[in-house]
């Protein structure tokens, strides 16, 4: 999520690429899911029902806690794109960045109510440290990076597990706050669904980050993205293939060890809590080897010239990212929910990945016509002249950058 910049060319069309493929397996997850309301109709048809399982199975194995994870690592690479600019143009960078991030947390909160799943609040509270270490040496962000990528509260309880006897891992509040909003989506009024999502959903939200770890994943990541924008690295195309090629051969090593060991935990008498402690840790070590393995690859097919072409169809949908994101909710949400079109009682796992391609369809289409003509998304907009307090940007493009825009 940044804002478009002034000119065409200052664009880096990789990063608005990448961005765009992790906001498109956002949609398809959430379609897969329907929306965190994962209620599915009974079929007399076993085939489709077998497609079903394994739709949500790939789903979970290929896009869940990996595109929120790469949205969270360009974040931090669209952080240090914005702190250069800001500090070329003498804009007091920390305070400014800090309320931009207070607007990121309303915007946040607010679609939250909408849809109780949203990860914009939790960004924005997440993001705050970086105003304050951005400025350390590459090698201390990398250990910072590091430290938080180890999940060392999950390490813990991993070893408490394994070498402590009758240890008993925390309840799972925030789990027991979900499932009873899955009955009000069900069958509640718009009205009854948004006030449970202005108070118990954000819960829910943020104290399931809390205990999933994903909230120290996702600082590590903010972490690794300002290091990868401050080495202009992806502005290379050269050192950007050697880190496609490296990221791609050393994420699928570890996938491999992890994946092998993770599937061989059952049959090492592990005692108590302890298949199910390690476990969680390494699927959460294995999502940083599939998120390696997807930006890689994602690189590599970008030197490609076929490729490129298609995968930049994904850019514009990128600059868009802040207004793709909500209104992915806007349109899904209502159609699944109970007090909407309630497709959970239609669609299963399968029918609803395919609507979600129609969504991704329209939406990617919508910002390619959105920005021929305008400067910046809706939202993004919003975003940058609250964050300046200045409404008086032009949002439409004058006739020369039309024409720009057009050749590109």
């Amino acid at each position: 999520m940044r804002e478009a910049a002034q000119q065409p060319h200052s664009r880096i069309v990789l990063i608005d690429a990448l961005r765009g493929s992790a906001l498109m397996g956002i949609l398809l997850l959430h379609a897969t899911t329907h929306w965190s309301f994962p209620r599915y109709p009974e079929t007399s048809s076993t085939w489709l029902g077998v497609l079903d399982a394994r739709t949500r199975d790939l789903g979970l194995f290929l896009i869940e806690g990996k595109a929120h994870a790469i949205f969270a690592m360009m974040f931090g690479v669209s952080f240090f794109m914005l702190q250069e600019r800001w500090t070329r143009r003498g804009i007091r960078f920390r305070g400014r960045y800090l309320w931009r991030l207070v607007v990121l947390a309303v915007l946040g909160y607010i679609d939250g109510i909408i849809y109780y799943g949203d990860v914009l609040l939790t960004i924005a509270i997440l993001g705050m440290p970086l105003v304050f270490i951005h400025r350390l040496g590459n090698r201390a962000l990398a250990w910072i990076a590091f430290v938080l990528l180890l999940q060392v509260p999950a390490l813990w309880g991993a070893g408490q597990a394994l070498f402590v006897k009758g240890y008993q891992p925390m309840s799972r509040q925030p789990w027991v706050s979900e499932l009873r909003l899955q009955d009000l989506y069900a069958e509640g009024s718009f009205l009854a669904v948004s006030a449970a999502n202005a108070g118990r959903g954000q819960l829910a939200r943020l104290g399931w980050a809390i205990e999933s770890g994903r909230y120290l994943q996702m600082m590590g990541l903010f972490v690794c993205g300002l290091l990868i924008g401050r080495s202009r690295i992806l502005e290379d195309p050269a050192r950007s293939v050697r880190l496609g090629r490296q990221a791609l051969f050393w994420g699928l090593a570890g996938f491999a060890v992890l994946h092998f060991i993770k599937h061989r935990l059952g049959g090492w008498g592990l005692p108590g809590a302890g298949p199910g402690q390690v476990g969680n840790l390494l699927s959460a070590y294995r999502n940083l080897a599939q998120i390696a393995v997807w930006v890689g690859a994602f690189i590599l097919l970008h030197q490609c010239t076929r490729a490129r072409a298609a995968l930049d169809l994904l850019a514009p949908y990128g600059r868009m990212s802040l207004t793709g994101y909500v209104t992915q909710g806007l349109i899904g949400v209502p159609l699944f929910y109970g007090y909407g079109l309630a497709l959970y009682r239609h669609l299963g796992a399968f029918q609803s990945l395919l609507l979600g391609g129609g969504i991704l369809v329209v939406q990617c289409a919508g910002a390619h016509y959105w920005l021929q003509r305008f400067r910046y998304g809706p939202l993004e907009w919003l975003w940058r002249s609250c964050t300046f307090l200045d409404f008086s940007t032009p949002m439409r493009k004058d006739e020369r950058q039309r024409m720009l825009s057009s050749e590109r």
